[in-house]
């Protein structure tokens, strides 16, 4: 279950008391923002073109905070889901850029999973136009470079490997080959297919996760969060991943609660607060 957004905009309030002026102001502000963004997605996750414009608009008032990705992957996952993926690629593309804060490093890997599921599609469409004029599937990928350079899809997934492609044996006409064909990221596995990934609820494997306590951290400063999923528990630093889940962004209040928690599993982010 989704966190409650009055719970989530309290606890941002909170945060932004603690902060100072200047660029801590600007961080303080971002996550108010942030804040707001998630609420509205929380409250009305299949209205995506409402938050593919809020996405934007807070990509347009805070284009220097690392918390900025967060918005960005929101608004990349809502265009998807919209079948707007060139609205998609204009999210994720500025992810991929290479810096070093525990938000921008999952926010890359982010980019490159999604992204490479886009180029997945290009694959699988250059596979048809060889069909068209073969009727047949190609015994590998190699063939495609007879195609139009405009039309010929990457040769490798965002991560450097090279496809996994493989031509598929009919289940009752054994004889009859180049009909069906299996292709994924050899990075992503059985999570490659853009199509099967948006039919998916939003972060799934996320809501099973909830925060139990703070282990240190001073006001307005980084922490370590315990989670805890059934008896299972786990304490996560900032950038330290753990059964699949990364702790990008911890930030204590004065009295020593949560102000804002953010996670990925890699394809999604997820908020926590109290």
């Amino acid at each position: 279950m989704l966190p409650h957004p009055r719970l989530i905009g309290a606890a941002v309030a909170l945060l932004c008391a603690t902060l100072t002026p200047a660029g801590a102001q600007t961080e303080a502000e971002a996550a108010r923002a942030l804040a707001k963004l998630w609420q509205q997605h929380a409250r009305a996750p299949t209205e995506h073109a409402a938050l593919i414009q809020a996405a934007q608009q807070m990509a347009a008032q805070y284009a220097d905070s690392p918390l900025l990705s967060v918005a960005r992957g929101l608004g990349a996952w809502h265009a998807l889901s919209a079948g707007q993926t060139n609205a998609a690629r204009l999210f994720l593309t500025p992810l991929l850029a290479d810096r070093a804060d525990p938000i921008s490093t999952e926010a890359r890997v982010f980019a490159q999973r999604w992204l490479t599921r886009l180029d997945r599609e290009q694959v699988r469409f250059g596979l048809q136009l060889y069909y068209r004029n073969h009727v047949e599937y190609p015994a590998a990928l190699g063939a495609l470079s007879e195609l139009a350079a405009t039309n010929r899809p990457p040769p490798a997934d965002r991560f450097g490997r090279a496809w996994k492609y493989e031509l598929a044996p009919m289940k009752r006409l054994t004889k009859l080959r180049g009909q069906r064909y299996n292709l994924a990221s050899p990075t992503l596995g059985d999570d490659s297919d853009l199509g099967a990934m948006l039919r998916r609820p939003y972060g799934a494997g996320l809501t099973l996760w909830r925060t139990t306590r703070f282990i240190g951290g001073e006001a307005g400063g980084a922490a370590n969060v315990e989670f805890a999923r059934g008896a299972e528990k786990m304490v996560l630093s900032e950038g330290a991943k753990q059964a699949g889940v990364t702790l990008v962004y911890a930030r204590v209040d004065p009295r020593g609660r949560e102000s804002m928690i953010i996670v990925s599993d890699g394809d999604y982010w997820w908020l926590f607060a109290r």
